[in-house]
């Protein structure tokens, strides 16, 4: 099997892992990795069932038995389909930090 390398699609960043970890598993033939408010998900579809995988801290992973298209489902601007190779990968989305929101905790020191 060719090595393995990070995809990147729009926010979306595939990571490959060796193994997926333990959490609530459910066999898919779709997934979106990436959502969108306006409906432009960023979405592997297979004509095969694969893994969709939440590890107990909610992070996503997939483990997918052969090659699975990574579309961006948008009618114009979109990014370019691509194809993410068999095997486990961790699913990492972009996101932003408000200042605004923001939760500023405290923490006293006691010497």
């Amino acid at each position: 099997m060719p090595k393995r390398t990070p995809i990147r699609h729009g926010e979306i960043l595939l990571l490959p892992v060796t193994d997926a970890p333990t959490g609530t598993t459910e066999l898919v033939t779709s997934c979106i990795v990436g959502h969108s408010e306006s409906g432009h998900h960023h979405v592997l579809e297979s004509d095969e069932a694969f893994a969709q995988i939440v590890a107990l801290n909610g992070d996503l992973f997939v483990n997918l038995p052969s090659d699975t298209p990574l579309r961006h489902r948008k009618t114009r601007e979109q990014h370019r389909e691509l194809t993410v190779p068999a095997g486990a990968w961790k699913i990492i989305r972009k996101t932003e930090f408000d200042v605004r929101s923001a939760v500023v905790s405290q923490r006293i020191v006691a010497d």
